[in-house]
């Protein structure tokens, strides 16, 4: 088990297995519940929770492994924390004026607070400015290493790619709305996407940890032969 959980495949066939388990239970026993399941304080909310506490747990647990690397392990952390209060719905508690500061349009609307611009903004860039910090760093090397089966490459373009998806869930419906002109969408469109949306997201910290585990493994086998 242990040499198939470091093979390029495990992050795929993990995220495959367990997300389409997960839709098969919930569009066939749970149907007529999917849009509940899918609120907040329901079942996949928990588990999300639950994924983000044990991610957080496992990157202070393995934070030995990043010895010489602790920008990049500070980076992941704070990125893991900020992943969790907008899980949670932060972003819609700090602005006195607007639904949420971290959109384009917060920053165009004069009724908006300068001062409140002003902090949300500098939020944004230490955000963006940590993403492109690993972008350059490890952009290159995820590149050339997807293409030689590397672990930690394969993982975490499966995380990417659960990302992207559940983004695209996300925003789907409401483009589709403004796409065909349309004043509303059938309820079953809009919980078919929903439950995309929140069922792949469920899987984002757990996909984490698995490449710090991973990591962790790969790291202590690297070690092993040297001795």
């Amino acid at each position: 088990m242990k040499k198939f959980f470091l093979t390029p495949f495990f992050a795929p066939v993990f995220f495959c297995t367990f997300w389409g388990a997960l839709l098969f239970v919930v569009l066939v026993f749970f149907n007529s519940l999917k849009f509940e399941i899918t609120t907040d304080g329901q079942v996949i909310d928990i588990a999300t929770y639950t994924g983000y506490a044990l991610m957080i747990l496992t990157m202070l647990c393995l934070i030995k492994d990043f010895k010489g690397k602790m920008l990049s392990w500070a980076i992941y952390l704070m990125l893991g924390v900020a992943a969790l209060l907008r899980e949670a719905g932060i972003q819609h508690h700090l602005s006195s004026t607007d639904s949420t500061p971290f959109k384009s349009r917060f920053f165009i609307n004069p009724d908006n607070p300068l001062s409140e611009k002003i902090i949300f903004g500098f939020v944004l860039l230490v955000i963006f400015g940590a993403l492109l910090y690993l972008v350059i760093k490890y952009a290159k090397h995820l590149v050339v290493s997807f293409f030689k089966l590397d672990t930690l490459t394969w993982s975490t373009a499966t995380f990417c790619f659960v990302l992207v998806f559940a983004k695209f869930a996300d925003r789907f419906p409401s483009h589709w709305r403004h796409l065909n002109h349309l004043d509303d969408l059938p309820r079953e469109f809009i919980d078919i996407w929903s439950l995309l949306e929140e069922s792949s997201e469920l899987f984002l910290p757990y996909l984490v940890i698995i490449c710090f585990i991973q990591h962790h493994f790969l790291q202590k086998k690297a070690l092993n032969k040297k001795f």
